[in-house]
């Protein structure tokens, strides 16, 4: 691995609850091995260590063990995250994935209860070290069966002829694209829905520009009829008298809008309120 996996506890279980709930559909292996001395190649850059660890021949019955084994996922998930899954992703099942008339003989014997422990020293593989070393594994395939020849049986390995044919696999499988497909149809069908079919208008179009005109030839004023202040954003009061509270009477330079008219210079004493009288 390139860079190596973090040691974080919660990464086996995540991935493994990601494959209970379809989050991840299948499993694969990387197999690709090395020896100790080849991997030091990156022992100073991680860049440079080579790609790949074992896996091929232990990746089943680990998965057994952290999936069946721990109730997270049945045999029938099982099966599927193992075999069947990656040969619809592929589009090569039911030639292969499945057991039945017609289908590829490649399939194998599974022992529930068989136990063993990983170890380098005991593994089918070309590398002085294994990844899993020590883990102790239940459930153990006990006879492989490869194009209806026994290629593995109670540990011991069967040399026979390599065979082999060629598969035709379409694109655009129904496993990956028929959700995809369909979510496009009924895309399709919405915006369609969505689509407004009117006539083109034919009336009348305002003339702003003769709007414009026509308001340019009066100017606003105050409930006073005095015009607004230089420098002032004011509109004229209502028909009703009431001042648009909304326009701004605020300056920088401390300028009020009233302050050209002439103020009174009688001074009113009332209270809050205006002016009040006895009943007396």
């Amino acid at each position: 691995m390139s860079p190596p996996l973090r040691d974080d506890s919660t990464t086996g279980p995540y991935l493994m609850d990601c494959l209970a709930n379809g989050t991840l559909s299948t499993t694969a292996s990387d197999h690709c091995t090395f020896n100790g001395n080849q991997k030091a190649l990156g022992k100073d850059d991680f860049r440079k260590i080579p790609h790949g660890v074992n896996g091929i021949e232990d990746r089943l019955p680990i998965i057994w063990a952290k999936g069946v084994e721990t109730g997270k996922l049945d045999i029938n998930q099982f099966v599927a995250v193992t075999s069947t899954n990656a040969a619809r992703i592929f589009n090569m099942y039911p030639k292969k994935g499945r057991i039945a008339v017609g289908s590829d003989a490649d399939c194998l014997i599974w022992d529930s209860e068989a136990t063993k422990t990983i170890s380098a020293s005991t593994h089918h593989q070309a590398c002085d070290f294994n990844i899993f070393e020590t883990f102790q594994c239940r459930g153990l395939p006990i006879v492989t069966i490869v194009d209806g020849k026994i290629a593995y049986e109670y540990g011991e390995l069967h040399v026979v002829q390599g065979s082999g044919k060629y598969i035709e696999t379409g694109c655009f499988t129904d496993y990956v694209y028929q959700k995809l497909t369909k979510r496009e149809q009924l895309r399709a069908e919405i915006l369609k829905q969505q689509t407004v079919e009117r006539e083109l208008y034919t009336g009348d179009v305002v003339d702003l520009t003769k709007s414009l005109s026509n308001e340019s030839k009066t100017s606003p004023k105050h409930a006073n009829h005095e015009l607004p202040a230089a420098g002032f954003h004011n509109r004229p009061a209502t028909r009703a008298g009431a001042r648009n509270l909304f326009d701004s009477s605020f300056m920088l330079s401390g300028e009020q809008w009233d302050d050209g008219s002439v103020r009174k210079t009688t001074r009113v004493q009332q209270p809050p309120g205006g002016q009040s009288k006895g009943l007396w």
